[in-house]
C-alpha cells in the first residue's frame, strides 16, 4: 500500500475534504505550495508543505522524489476559454512527466460521470474535450492509476448555487442526477489508495439520492435547518442571454446545458461492491448543512 501521498488542488473543494480523509486514514499528505503561510492556514495540520511552482519540472521533481502516489483534483475554472492553458490538462501533463521521472507508484485523478455520458456531437461542451484529454493522458502514461468519476456533490446546493437566502438554478433539469456528499466521496478515495496495488480501476461514484435537480433543491430547503431559503430558477434562455456579454456566463449555461439534459443511469454497482455503499443521503445532509 502507498503510504506519502501528493495531492494537486488540495486547498479548493473537493480536493481539501479529500486531504482531510487522507490524513484521518494515516496518509501522510504532502502539498507543492507557491504560497506556504496561506496554505498552511487552508490545510489540516500534519500536511507537509513544500515550497515550489508545481509548473516548474525541476520543483515538481523534487517534490515528486519523495511521494509514493500522486491525486489530482484539477479542474477548468468559469473564465477560461477553450485556447487558454489549462490546469486539467497543461498541468497534469507536467505532473505526469514529472512522475514518471520519479517513480511514482500510483496516479489518480478527479473527472466527472458527467462528461463520461456525454455522447460524440450531442450537446458537447468543450469543457468535456479537456476531461476526455485528462482522462487519457492518465490511462495512457504508463504508472498504474485509479480514475474516479463522481456524480454531482450535494454540496453544490450549498456552495455553488446557493446566493444569500436563495438557491438559484439556471434552468430545469430533464432528468435524475445521483447525488452524491463529497465526505462519501472521499472515503471511497481513501479506500482506493487503501486496497489497490498495481492493477489500473475506474470508478463511478453515484449515490444513492435520485432527484432533478430542481427537485433536490427543494428536498434542500425543506429539510434544512438554518435561515429559511427559497429556490429560485432562472430561465435558460436567460443565462444564455447574458453569456453573450459574460464568459463566465458563457460558462454557466454550457454547464447549464449539460447537466440539465444529462440522462445519467446508474452504473455504481461495481464501484459500491468494491469502495462500500455511500451512506449520507440528500436529506441528512441538508439537515446536517
Amino acid at each position: 500500500m502507498v503510504k506519502n501521498i501528493a495531492v494537486f488542488g488540495a486547498t479548493g473543494f473537493p480536493g481539501l475534504p479529500v486531504v482531510n480523509a487522507l490524513m484521518a486514514a494515516d496518509f501522510h499528505v504532502s502539498v507543492l505550495s507557491s504560497d506556504v503561510d496561506k496554505d498552511r492556514e487552508l490545510l489540516p495540520p500534519g500536511v507537509t508543505l513544500v515550497e515550489g511552482n508545481w509548473m516548474y519540472h525541476r520543483d515538481q521533481k523534487r517534490f515528486l522524489s519523495q511521494q509514493h502516489a500522486v491525486y489530482c483534483s484539477l479542474q477548468v475554472d468559469m473564465h477560461e476559454q477553450p485556447e487558454d492553458f489549462h490546469a486539467e490538462t497543461d498541468g497534469l501533463r507536467e505532473i505526469i512527466n514529472a512522475a514518471q521521472e520519479c517513480g511514482i507508484r500510483r496516479i489518480a485523478l478527479m473527472s466527472s460521470v458527467l462528461q463520461y455520458n456525454q455522447v460524440e456531437n450531442e450537446n458537447l461542451w468543450w469543457v468535456f474535450n479537456v476531461k476526455k484529454d485528462a482522462v487519457n493522458y492518465v490511462r495512457d502514461c504508463g504508472i498504474p492509476h485509479t480514475i474516479f468519476y463522481p456524480s454531482t456533490f450535494m454540496e453544490n446546493l450549498q456552495t455553488t448555487y446557493r446566493h444569500g437566502k436563495t438557491i438559484r438554478l439556471h434552468g430545469s433539469s430533464s432528468y435524475p442526477i445521483y447525488f452524491i456528499s463529497v465526505k462519501d466521496y472521499a472515503a471511497m478515495v481513501v479506500r482506493s489508495f487503501q486496497k489497490l496495488a498495481t492493477e489500473d480501476r475506474e470508478y463511478f461514484l453515484q449515490g444513492g439520492d435520485c432527484y432533478k435537480m430542481q427537485e433536490a433543491a427543494a428536498l434542500f430547503i425543506k429539510h434544512y435547518n438554518g435561515e429559511k431559503l427559497k429556490l429560485k430558477i432562472m430561465p435558460q434562455f436567460l443565462v444564455k442571454l447574458y453569456s453573450i456579454f459574460d464568459s463566465s456566463w458563457k460558462f454557466r449555461a454550457g454547464l447549464a446545458d449539460a447537466l440539465n439534459n444529462n440522462n445519467e443511469m446508474f452504473i455504481a454497482d461495481d464501484t459500491w461492491a468494491e469502495l462500500g455503499k455511500p451512506e449520507i443521503t440528500l436529506t441528512e445532509f441538508a439537515r446536517n448543512a
